[in-house]
């Protein structure tokens, strides 16, 4: 299954991430112009068009792609994905769409971080034409039709070109990156701290910005629907500040990125209350130490 009905209106797709489920979510929400809210790796387009087609939506209907970031979990597919929805359009915040353009320096960036192999797994983002992209900055509105509307928001910290969704209708938010990821079946929250441009200090005022805005709901893409807001914002935010005090501790000791990783891994396991980290966690694990590790060497 491909396809989870979050409301009347929104429904999630599981992109199964390198073939996992439950771990890289995309929003679809449905009306007179279908829009959908991030669309996973490069090489889950597949899994995306099987989405829609569950959900009821032919790729030609969908009128809004929303990538709320262009990191290759939420960005990746876009390109791909355009060649069967001639008629989308795609929208963006502004310090992320020369990146759909010529995502080259996107790539070379990534393969850096996470090396060629694990790059062929995630596949490489197609370029996009300018004329079909749409850029947006602080906050815009966008008319969905049938009473339906969203509210975009910056909602910098984890990457400077990110932005959320906020449902008008129903106070719903597609939160993107700006909260911390809970897996399916594991109660512990992994803060999303990731190379090149973490900033913890926005990212603790992004939260607080959204939180004004009283959202009901929390759409998570890493992964599901959340009703227990505070708790996703609160945790977060504590996290957030715990892991750069402690991840700076360890990178004063000059200890190596595979070596703090072990020991965040061991926090995450002791919160999840398991021995042992699925894959993916790891992996997500690794690349918070990583972008805190980043964040330190350039400003300390």
């Amino acid at each position: 299954m491909y396809v989870t009905k979050v409301s009347d209106r929104v429904y999630m797709l599981d992109t199964y991430a390198l073939g996992e489920p439950r771990t890289v979510g995309a929003y679809l929400v449905k009306g007179p112009k279908p829009t959908l809210v991030d669309c996973g790796y490069a090489t889950s387009f597949e899994s995306v068009l099987k989405g829609l087609a569950e959900a009821g939506v032919m790729p030609s209907d969908v009128r809004y792609l929303i990538p709320t970031h262009v990191h290759l979990d939420h960005a990746g597919a876009a390109g791909r994905l355009l060649r069967e929805m001639p008629n989308a359009e795609v929208i963006a915040h502004e310090r992320g769409v020369p990146h759909l353009i010529d995502p080259t320096r996107l790539i070379e960036s990534s393969t850096k971080v996470f090396g060629e192999a694990i790059m062929g797994l995630y596949g490489a983002p197609e370029p996009i034409p300018s004329e079909r992209i749409t850029p947006v900055g602080e906050e815009s509105h966008l008319d969905l039709g049938d009473g339906l509307g969203i509210t975009m928001m910056h909602t910098p910290g984890h990457a400077p070109h990110q932005i959320s969704v906020l449902l008008d209708e129903t106070k719903a938010m597609l939160t993107a990156d700006a909260v911390g990821i809970v897996y399916p079946g594991m109660k512990a929250l992994i803060p999303t701290t990731p190379p090149p441009s973490f900033n913890p200090a926005e990212l603790v005022a992004t939260i607080k910005s959204i939180r004004q805005a009283k959202p009901t709901e929390l759409l998570v893409p890493h992964f599901g629907a959340r009703d227990d807001v505070d708790w996703v914002f609160d945790r977060t935010t504590e996290l957030v500040q715990r892991w750069v005090e402690q991840v700076k501790a360890l990178w004063k000791r000059k200890m190596s990125l595979d070596d703090a990783t072990a020991e965040m891994e061991k926090e995450v396991s002791k919160d999840a209350g398991t021995h042992e980290l699925p894959i993916y966690a790891q992996i997500s694990v690794r690349t918070s130490v990583m972008g805190i590790m980043h964040y330190l060497d350039k400003n300390f």
